[in-house]
């Protein structure tokens, strides 16, 4: 299975709007070993192969400047601290710099979000809606 080109499209034209954008990306692999880049038409900065390179496949692509920071991790395992850290200081690094930054992985929702957490942001569209249903009830539906 890969991710068509048309996809991977719409995923850039919703990144921020920036002449450069810092991308830090913690693809890496699956848990059975695959690379989390094989479903993609590049490959990472650290494995050989015909495939271009994320940050060359992108910079070619699109419009605009693209830096890949890769920090490769393992689905489904984590962040080991030591790569967390060093995903830390890249992204307040970038960010001090005035650097548009996003930080990636294949689904967005774990390893990104460690990464996220250890420089202090938090999740304010989760606390949102769980404000709201805490103000709506949790019922399944009117009081009769």
């Amino acid at each position: 299975m890969s991710v068509p080109e048309d996809i991977i499209d719409l995923w850039a034209n919703g990144l921020p709007k920036a002449d450069v954008l810092h991308i830090v990306s913690l693809h890496g692999q699956k848990t059975t070993g695959l690379s989390e880049f094989s479903y993609y038409p590049f490959r990472s900065a650290d494995a050989a192969g015909t495939k271009p390179t994320f940050e060359r496949w992108v910079n070619d692509r699109y419009d605009r400047r693209f830096v890949v920071h890769g920090f490769p991790t393992v689905d489904g395992r984590g962040v080991p601290r030591e790569v967390l850290d060093a995903a830390e200081r890249r992204v307040l690094d970038c960010l001090e710099r005035g650097h548009a930054t996003v930080v990636i992985d294949s689904a967005g929702a774990e390893r990104t979000a460690r990464v996220c957490e250890a420089i202090g942001y938090k999740r304010l569209l989760q606390d949102r809606a769980t404000q709201a249903n805490n103000r709506m009830g949790t019922g399944s539906g009117p009081d009769i």
